[in-house]
């Protein structure tokens, strides 16, 4: 099997068996016995693209067959072709060609990624969680999934890191908003400021290039920022009185409800002053 995974669909249908009769796998049966592949990784269809489909089925019909499996009773759960079956419903078809084929759960899921992947049609974050389900449903490597996809392990690697952002930053790429380009170079950022970048690429409009040159210095320019910008009526009264308490210079910072409170000392003797007051204070 893995030795034609990464060569796409047209390998794993040899022209041998289209040749053959229904008896060999190939028919066509009614779309009300096919079910939805469970593990299919597309999570959206573009309307207008289907739309296009459905009227180029209607002239031309199904070129390629689907490919289904064999399931409980008497129907059948589809492998690939997800797309060209809901344009055939979009058309108003009763019936499709098909292949069906006899696959494990994992193969199964394999080309369903694959077809979806070498036709472009999976967003990164579709791409992201089909990688995640062989890795957690099947167990497969980074290394192991590059081979099956007939791509770089790094590429898979970062495919899958783009999971790590924050749901509302997924959210930014699944809605087209964030290119997998920009959402990598939020990924540069710190977690605690990854949504503020990614509203800030989108606000700015910033190539990937200008987002990864950012993405080096967003976080210490915010806090600068933040410790320059005037304090506010209550930080300043907390500055007046730790400052009177302690002999020493306070500073106050904020930012999005969370802050630090900084003492300054500028000597051992002022150090060994505040430790004195600390332990009266007990």
């Amino acid at each position: 099997m893995n030795e034609h995974l990464g060569r796409g669909l047209s390998a794993l249908i040899p022209n041998a068996e289209i040749e053959h009769s229904v008896n060999a796998g190939i028919g066509t049966i009614p779309i009300a016995k096919i079910k939805c592949n469970r593990f299919q990784p597309r999570r959206k269809f573009d309307p207008e693209r289907l739309q296009e489909l459905a009227s180029s089925i209607l002239e031309n019909g199904i070129i390629q067959p689907l490919i289904v499996t064999k399931s409980e009773g008497s129907d059948y759960e589809l492998i690939a072709g997800e797309r060209r079956l809901e344009a055939a419903k979009l058309a108003g078809l009763t019936s499709v060609p098909v292949v069906i084929r006899s696959v494990t759960k994992k193969e199964q899921l394999q080309l369903a990624i694959i077809e979806n992947i070498q036709r472009e049609d999976l967003s990164p974050v579709e791409e992201a969680l089909a990688y995640q389900a062989l890795v957690e449903d099947f167990g497969l490597t980074h290394a192991q999934i590059a081979t099956v996809m007939a791509k770089d392990r790094v590429t898979i690697t970062n495919s899958l890191r783009l999971l790590k952002l924050p749901p509302e930053v997924i959210e930014l790429i699944s809605a087209e908003a964030l290119s997998a380009g920009h959402a990598r170079a939020v990924l540069m950022v710190e977690p605690d400021y990854q949504l503020s970048f990614a509203q800030y690429l989108i606000k700015y409009k910033l190539t990937v290039r200008q987002a990864e040159e950012k993405a080096k210095s967003y976080v210490h320019n915010l806090q600068n920022k933040s410790e320059s910008a005037p304090s506010n009526p209550l930080t300043r009264s907390i500055e007046q009185k730790l400052s009177s308490l302690f002999q020493l210079k306070v500073k106050v910072t904020e930012a999005k409800g969370k802050g630090k409170i900084t003492l300054e000392y500028k000597s051992p003797q002022e150090l060994e002053q505040l430790k004195k007051i600390l332990e009266q204070l007990r």
